[in-house]
């Protein structure tokens, strides 16, 4: 995870310059399952079904896609967060 952890430092430094490939792999590191649709990818996490997005196949993407992968990623960390906060007894 390390990898995609570096990988989500530089997005969040500069979204400009992504494509789906980079997006993809962040998204895989982080459990999201990704599915190819007809001029999409199609984004989910199979635990959270309310974090989900769709990403263009194209090699450079608006930096939206770059700032959506990181409300999600965010999103889904605190998700993770409050659920170890409630596995735990007083």
């Amino acid at each position: 995870m390390a990898r995609a952890e570096k990988l989500l430092a530089r997005i969040r430094r500069t979204p400009f310059g992504w494509g789906q490939d980079d997006l993809r792999h962040l998204y895989l590191a982080y459990g999201f399952e990704v599915r190819q649709g007809a001029r999409h990818l199609v984004i989910r996490h199979p635990d959270h079904p309310d974090l989900a997005t769709t990403v263009a196949r194209h090699d450079e993407l608006p930096p939206a896609y770059a700032r959506t992968a990181i409300r999600l990623i965010d999103e889904l960390v605190r998700h993770r967060g409050m659920m170890s906060e409630g596995s735990e007894e007083p």
